[in-house]
């Protein structure tokens, strides 16, 4: 399983694109549960597939 932390600048512009930081936005928006949102925002590891999908959700190149 790989692992990779995402850049604090892209943590930032995934967070503007959420209307209200809430557990059904992050779901609805970006494709997320709570638990990954925090270890994004905390500079924690992800798996590489997670963030690949989020960033298919979101129109951006991984």
């Amino acid at each position: 399983m790989t692992m990779i932390v995402v850049d604090t600048d892209q943590v930032r512009r995934l967070r503007d694109l959420l209307p209200a930081l809430t557990k059904a936005h992050l779901q609805d928006t970006l494709g997320i549960s709570e638990t990954t949102w925090v270890r994004l925002r905390d500079k924690r590891p992800i798996r590489r597939s997670t963030y690949e999908r989020l960033m298919r959700r979101c129109g951006a190149k991984p």
